[in-house]
């Protein structure tokens, strides 16, 4: 028996999954809470022997463990390994090189059938490592948090993440160099010094920090002119397409570019700290786009209830970035590192380009409503005017056998049909209500809209991985990237409504072969216990096991033994858990990347959902088309995956799971445009509506603000 042959058999579905991805996450809570406990009383009879620091923040946390989990290390634990690691890249943090190898090492070697004494030494040395971390980054600042609140915080929030974000302006001051030069900034300007100092203390109280790192010298202006910093930050916003030309910043920028250079100190003083002004706001720009995150933060929780997105705040600064500029005698390299690692980032800012002059040149005639015109109609009076429409976007191309430009011919019919690929629709050439709504969108609309995914790959996590998992929900696909290459791309269904696929970043960092599936009680109260009320066979039939605790190791229950008929809404004290196998909801394989979400991607046997262009089925976790392609390339990519290993073990049901050597980046994105490696521009629908909100949400944000 060989994959293909399992995929086959998969066809059939037996089970369905109608369940609340927060049903999952209290199945995962439960499964742990005894070890929870167990840990908990570990930690508080030990914690003596530490420092009183650790004790304090055990104390805080009412003793329970952060970053030992039943069977593997917390997401936590891997978050704060990833994010020192950066930091180490940057050169910082040597001071922590030998606790931090030490973890690492352990990282690889953790085993869930270490004792409980084993697993508490080694939540104590991660917590050691985390104190050191967070009291070097904010000694001598004034934080709101200390090492303990912050992690109190953190867990509050669900992650370390959100504890990270908390302390940015701390991290971004920590990582901030010192001015290198003992020249000045600008020569012969020793006299505009205390000028500066004084109005930094008064009318620019804004620009107070960034000149007192640079001991209030001047960097736009002198005596004898501008400077060459000046003329890279006049050129690099009059050449930012990414900018409103009808934008504050923009007019800001054409004030000062064409003003007269004064001679007075006082003035020169004066336009100095306006040109510093509008390189804060630029740089802000460039960081952070336009999206108001605090304002879409509430509005989705009161839109979208189950809804989350997840962003990471850049560990950079307008003042930092100045000063790096300034250490290196140039601004041009500090805009390109202000600028989102993202791959699909340069592309987009080509399609923006494109769709701007498009709507500079007035666009294209808003269609009105029409019936569905199907390939080879004749005389339809509306088939010009999609010409027309078509030929504007470049999708339609003049053909000379054209002769009658009402009929549905073969040239119009194949620019349809690109036109539908590229906006993820079936293309079959009928043009119907879906196309219909598609070509509504104005150009003006189509700006909008990439700007808004441009700012979107603003505040996702930067990193120089080697490979990474990106899965695209909107696009409901699944890319593997090897640096800027693409390896692999599959169909996925994602959450639908209401239980949305959240948008985050995690790390792949196992792979379970033939896994169980843990049954929440929705699915054993309306689907199971009827079924079993009607025939007691049912979970024999389809290889449902009763436990009395969510390991597939604790105790089994005799099905046939129980009385059904006195369950109800009263549900049974019993685990239900569908054993490995192709009938199983999960499929033969997943991948678990830890997060508080309980969302991962998984096989499933309920293939012919996949024939769907829209495929937003699932309550949350990420269904794969082709799972099994998926695990090749993990073998490409990760030392410890013997694909023939793994094809032989998943002809059996054995419960196996992978801990990956190296664990792989994976991001839940939302781009609902981008753009192919062969420059195809692609749209997508805003299938959960979060490009509504977070249009309404930049259009009102102020240029004054930061990082809102």
């Amino acid at each position: 028996m060989n994959i293909k042959i399992i995929l086959l058999a998969m066809l059939v579905s037996v089970v369905s999954l109608p369940a609340k991805v927060i049903e999952y996450q209290e199945i995962y809570q439960k499964d742990n809470s005894v070890f929870k406990e167990a840990m908990r009383m570990q930690i508080k009879s030990e914690v003596k022997k530490h420092t009183k620091e650790i004790q304090d923040l055990y104390v805080q946390i009412g003793y329970q463990p952060i970053w030992i989990d039943k069977d593997q290390l917390t997401h936590d634990a891997g978050v704060l390994l990833d994010e020192i690691k950066l930091d180490k890249n940057r050169g910082l943090f040597s001071s922590l090189d030998k606790i931090y190898e030490t973890l690492l090492k352990e990282e690889q070697l953790f085993d869930p059938a270490q004792t409980l004494k084993e697993k508490v030494a080694l939540e104590f040395r991660f917590t050691q490592l985390y104190t050191k971390y967070i009291d070097t980054i904010i000694e001598g600042q004034k934080c709101d948090y200390t090492a303990e609140t912050l992690i109190a915080y953190s867990l509050e929030k669900g992650s370390l993440s959100d504890g990270l974000n908390a302390i940015v302006k701390e991290r971004v001051t920590y990582v901030t160099p010192s001015l290198q030069s003992k020249d000045r900034i600008v020569k012969e300007s020793k006299e505009l010094d205390t000028g500066i100092k004084m109005k930094c203390q008064t009318t620019y109280k804004t620009l107070e920090k960034m000149y007192k790192i640079l001991g209030h010298q001047p960097v736009w202006v002198g005596r004898s002119g501008i400077s060459t910093y000046a003329t890279e930050l006049f050129r690099e916003i009059k050449e930012d397409i990414n900018l409103d030309k009808n934008g504050t910043l923009y007019k800001e920028y054409q004030t000062l570019f064409t003003f007269e250079i004064p001679k007075e100190n006082k003035k020169i003083v004066e336009y100095e700290l306006k040109i510093a002004k509008l390189y804060k706001h630029y740089m802000e720009h460039l960081l952070y786009g336009e999206i108001n995150w605090k304002k879409f933060q509430r509005d989705l929780k009161q839109h979208h209830r189950n809804a989350a997105w997840v962003t990471h705040n850049v560990v950079a600064s307008p003042e930092s970035l100045l000063v790096t500029a300034i250490n290196e005698g140039s601004l041009t390299h500090v805009f390109e590192k202000a600028k989102p690692q993202f791959l699909w980032y340069e592309t987009l800012l080509i399609a923006l380009n494109k769709y701007q002059k498009i709507a500079a040149n007035g666009g294209w005639e808003s269609l009105p409503a029409f019936k569905t015109i199907k390939p080879e109609e004749s005389n339809n009076s509306m088939l010009p005017r999609i010409r027309e429409r078509l030929s504007i976007e470049g999708d339609y191309i003049n053909c000379p056998e054209t002769t009658d430009e009402t009929d549905y011919d073969t040239c119009l019919l194949d620019a349809v049909k690109i036109f539908q690929k590229r906006h993820g629709l079936a293309a079959e050439g009928y043009i119907g209500k879906l196309t219909q709504k598609a070509l509504s969108q104005s150009a003006e609309e189509k700006v909008a809209q990439i700007k808004l995914n441009i700012y979107r790959m603003k505040w996702l996590k930067r990193d120089s991985e080697r490979y990474r998992i990106f899965v695209n929900i909107p696009a409901f696909r699944m890319y593997v990237f090897d640096k800027q290459k693409k390896i692999q791309s599959m169909k996925v269904i994602v959450g639908k409504k209401r239980h949305e696929t959240p948008v985050f970043y995690n790390r792949v960092r196992s792979i379970v072969l033939n896994p169980y599936w843990r049954i929440p009680r929705s699915i054993i109260r309306y689907e199971m216990i009827p079924k079993l009320k009607k025939n007691r066979h049912y979970l024999i039939k389809n290889h449902i096991e009763l436990h009395t605790g969510y390991s597939e190791h604790s105790p089994r229950v005799n099905s046939l033994k129980v009385n059904w008929h006195k369950y109800g809404r009263k549900l049974p004290p019993y685990k239900f858990m569908q054993s490995p196998g192709v009938t199983n909801a999960l499929g033969k394989v997943k991948y678990l990347f830890p997060n508080k979400f309980a969302v991962y991607m998984h096989d499933t046997n309920a293939k012919n959902l996949f024939e769907k262009d829209i495929r937003a089925f699932s309550h949350g976790c990420v269904r794969l088309d082709k799972p099994f392609e998926l695990l090749e390339t993990f073998s490409t990519m990760d030392t410890k995956v013997d694909f023939q290993k793994a094809e032989k073990i998943l002809e059996h049901n054995r419960k196996t799971p992978i801990r990956l050597a190296k664990s792989i980046p994976i991001d839940m994105v939302y781009l609902t445009t981008w753009v192919n490696a062969d420059g195809t521009i692609e749209f997508r629908d805003d299938i959960y509506g979060f490009d509504k909100l977070q249009l309404s949400a930049y259009k009102t944000k102020s240029l004054s603000t930061s990082t809102d």
